[in-house]
């Protein structure tokens, strides 16, 4: 791991392994077994689509030194402030995901990610990803198969509540990986459904596996539309994520937002670079 020190957080705008082999958390359910099975015979490179989503993503700080070790040297975190690095919480509930242009369904997708200097130099913002969960049991398995820390989470919850004209509650749970669990709760300024979108953006996530080099998740969202939830913070559920954050919970000052996106089609590269 690498350090890049940016005195003054640089704008961030985001539509955005722990434990051992044979804990809990590493006994997969029968739909993700399945799944793999069958994905063990497909190229590694693969692509999926999410559809018409609902979304939160909160930008803050971690201490520096919490985070450098999962993060390999071929990557140069940002140090966003003083002894502080860019976390990055994701989560999204979506009218369908498909993989590979088949098994499509609804489903609830959440990342977990630090601010990296662009290691190829593209997309609009970088991330290592550090975990990922979803619902849908093909995307977890595609994804597990190359080496990413990903989970199926089914589940895994995404709600809005006590709706009063633009205004709501919002409450995610993350279950998986159980170590990096965590919450996402507080009052937000739903986004106008009817309003102009932001320009299409590409996030790339990135993770290094053993078998198949630095993995690309790029990340193409279009039609992406802002609220506010500058009062939504994040609750470390699991014990790995507590110590990386240095305590329980996570506000996200420099970006907290609920989100409504058309499309993101995720395009998923092995051995990028």
């Amino acid at each position: 791991m690498k350090q890049s020190t940016f005195v003054t957080i640089f704008p961030l705008m985001l539509a955005t392994a722990c434990g051992a082999a044979g804990e809990p958390d590493d006994q997969e359910a029968a739909p993700e077994i399945a799944a793999s099975q069958e994905a063990i015979s497909l190229s590694p490179d693969f692509a999926a689509r999410y559809l018409d989503c609902e979304e939160f993503a909160g930008v803050g700080l971690a201490p520096f030194a919490s985070v450098a070790s999962l993060v390999p040297d071929d990557y140069v975190v940002i140090e966003a402030a003083p002894g502080m690095a860019i976390v990055v919480a994701q989560a999204a509930d979506c009218a369908e995901i498909s993989v590979n242009g088949h098994l499509a369904r609804p489903g609830v997708f959440a990342q977990l990610g630090v601010g990296v200097v662009p290691p190829t130099g593209t997309g609009d913002r970088n991330f290592y990803q550090i975990a990922f969960a979803t619902t849908h049991p093909s995307l977890a398995a595609r994804l597990r198969l190359l080496g990413v820390n990903a989970r199926y989470a089914p589940f895994m919850s995404y709600e809005i509540t006590n709706v009063s004209g633009t205004q709501a509650d919002l409450g995610i749970s993350v279950p998986r990986p159980a170590g990096l669990a965590f919450d996402l709760n507080g009052p937000i300024t739903l986004p106008d459904a009817s309003g102009p979108s932001s320009p299409p953006t590409t996030f790339n996530y990135w993770h290094q596996s053993a078998w198949h080099g630095n993995i690309l998740q790029e990340n193409a969202v279009t039609g992406i539309r802002l609220g506010e939830g500058s009062a939504v913070t994040l609750t470390a559920v699991g014990d790995d994520l507590e110590a990386i954050l240095g305590g329980t919970t996570l506000t996200f000052p420099f970006f907290s937002s609920p989100e409504l996106f058309d499309e993101a089609v995720l395009t998923v590269q092995t051995d990028a670079f």
